[in-house]
């Protein structure tokens, strides 16, 4: 009962921090005509390095805060492959190389294909801190927006709600959902041991792989 509480009450935490994250997005995306035409922040389908210009880009007009835009920025030096076939690339945040500190790291994959970002995926650990559920948030709307810029507030939203972030549920293994907009497919997949919630992990990619051009 108290591994179910745990859980509920984690996730109200996101509700509650949720509008708040979205409506700091939402003031450059969507609701500006100036910047919709002028600053494209579109992530997949373009280059790793379009990619990364364009997430911090998006994470600069979010928080006028010098550390919060540091630690949701990407570092393009810190960006490495996964192995020596090149096939993905990856980013850890919050990682101060202290192994003590490995549960708060967040770290997203961004796998290459014909030189373009074909799919995204990002994992969030799951602590009790509630710093850690707003962080979860916002992140996850970052990599919404970077897969489909075209999506205003209430788009973004309805992407976390059909994956069943929301839902209340009593097993956190049943904390997943798959969702296709505008050729775009969400996916969210909880991270699951010993009946308790570890992390979270979301996978965005092309339902057509030629729109990866």
């Amino acid at each position: 009962m108290k591994k179910i509480l745990f859980l509920a009450l984690s996730f109200l935490v996101l509700i509650q921090c949720s509008q708040a994250a979205d409506q700091s997005i939402d003031q450059e995306i969507g609701t500006s005509e100036d910047v919709s035409v002028n600053f494209n922040y579109q992530g997949l389908g373009k280059s790793s390095e379009e990619f990364v210009s364009n997430w911090n880009q998006l994470v600069n007009t979010i928080s006028e805060d010098e550390s919060t835009i540091l630690y949701f920025s990407m570092n393009p030096n810190n960006v490495k492959w996964t192995s020596e076939t090149k096939e993905a690339l990856y980013y850890s945040f919050g990682d101060s190389g202290d192994e003590s500190n490995i549960n708060n790291v967040f770290v997203i994959n961004m796998f290459i294909t014909e030189n373009v970002v074909s799919r995204i995926e990002f994992f969030a650990p799951s602590t009790k801190e509630e710093a850690n559920a707003q962080q979860t948030k916002l992140f996850f709307l970052l990599i919404i927006t970077l897969s489909d810029d075209t999506l205003d507030k209430d788009g973004r939203e309805s992407i976390l709600t059909n994956l069943g972030l929301y839902d209340d549920v009593a097993d956190p293994k049943q904390l997943a959902g798959s969702v296709t907009k505008n050729g775009i497919q969400y996916i969210l997949e909880p991270l699951v041991q010993n009946d308790l919630l570890f992390g979270l992990s979301l996978y965005t990619s092309f339902t057509d792989t030629t729109g990866t051009n």
